[in-house]
């Protein structure tokens, strides 16, 4: 055995608790120090995730991110500070990982991932995360991925709501879940929407726990897990290829990077004057209670359900929508709640790219409607 393929004494000093850990031990932890992985973005996600994954012991890493650091940033990227202001965020997280790590290779890619470049550096790594913030990245990493084989570990953050999904090579992508892009503007961003920082705490440690799952090869299937943070709730849903996703399937239309493919013009969303993406409760109850009234579907568990509920509302959980498509009519307006909207804004956006245009969350769900329509239904 090389001296490269053991670790050094300070190596399992500095790793010792994490070695101790069934599935790791000193074989894992050399797994974990030689694999290659490539964090998109260095903001509210790629901060956790690059700390914990430098902290973990995987010592290259990459780093694309084409943006400087902002004042705003710095209530939820904590992998930067006052004294680097202005800076890029590469440069920034490189030292902040060095600190940690200091035997880490960092590479920096401030030019971002983009169509031209995303195929040669995804060769480069052995797995991606995606904690980027924009649709067109996240498509663009998703098809890369499968286009390259490589493993995706992917994440997102609405409101005090998030997700993480881990897409393994032939196990079901990204595009089985959410197939076609939906228009930049249909979502809103965490300027428009907030988010506190210690929900992207949550959400980022979590995919850096799923990141060293998949690189010790305790992942076998795709899945994705929905996190309500407030609520402090957690759901696994298992995933499986889709046999007619555009990308991964074996008569898939996508097999190149194109750049026009990821133009949010590209993209065009159903038009919100006609149908707008979310509504406030108090719109919600007032067409529920007039004239030709929408349905209400109600995407939240059983246990939950059983809790309280809006008496007209069919339940659906968000995990079994997928499977019960047919039972959704697609010629009448549709309204999605949840517990407070994150879930059901997920369901809207997957059901208009399945082809329901007249579908709008509800924002702030249930405890909304309790808080302002009906306190009779009870809040948890």
């Amino acid at each position: 055995m090389s001296p490269k393929s053991r670790l050094s004494d300070h190596e399992r000093a500095l790793f010792a608790r994490q070695m101790r850990l069934p599935g790791v031990g000193e074989a894992g932890q050399l797994r974990l120090r030689d694999a290659k992985v490539l964090i998109l973005g260095a903001g509210g996600l790629g901060s956790p995730v690059g700390l914990y994954l430098a902290a973990a012991g995987i010592s290259q890493l990459g780093i694309a991110d084409p943006d400087k650091v902002e004042i705003s940033n710095l209530h939820r990227q904590i992998i930067h500070g006052f004294d680097t202001l202005g800076m890029p965020k590469t440069v920034s997280a490189a030292e902040a990982l060095g600190e940690i790590n200091p035997g880490a290779r960092i590479a920096l890619h401030p030019e971002g991932f983009k169509p031209d470049n995303a195929a040669e550096l995804i060769s480069r790594y052995d797995l991606v995360v995606d904690c980027t913030d924009n649709f067109a990245t996240r498509y663009l990493a998703a098809d890369a991925c499968v286009l390259g084989r490589r493993p995706l570990v992917h994440g997102s953050v609405l409101r005090q709501e998030g997700q993480v999904a881990s897409f393994l090579p032939g196990c079901g992508c990204y595009r089985c879940v959410y197939p076609v892009m939906p228009d930049a503007s249909s979502v809103p961003t965490c300027a428009d929407a907030g988010v506190f920082g210690a929900t992207c705490g949550v959400i980022g440690s979590w995919m850096a726990a799923e990141v060293i799952a998949v690189l010790l090869g305790q992942r076998t299937q795709s899945r994705m897990q929905v996190i309500d943070v407030e609520a402090g709730t957690s759901k696994v849903l298992r995933l499986s290829a889709d046999p007619s996703c555009p990308l991964c399937a074996h008569a898939g239309s996508i097999r190149d990077l194109d750049a026009a493919r990821y133009q949010a013009s590209s993209c065009p969303a159903p038009s919100m004057s006609e149908y707008p993406l979310e509504i406030t409760v108090e719109e919600a109850c007032r067409l529920l209670t007039g004239v030709n009234p929408p349905i209400l579907i109600d995407v939240r568990e059983p246990d939950e359900h059983a809790v309280c509920r809006i008496a007209v509302a069919r339940l659906i959980p968000m995990n079994t929508v997928p499977a019960r498509l047919a039972e959704i009519p697609q010629n009448v307006p549709i309204l999605v709640h949840c517990h407070h909207g994150g879930r059901s804004m997920k369901v809207t956006q997957f059901l208009r790219s399945k082809g329901f245009p007249q579908v709008a969350n509800v924002k702030g769900g249930i405890e909304a409607w309790s808080v302002k329509i009906d306190p009779q239904v009870p809040r948890y």
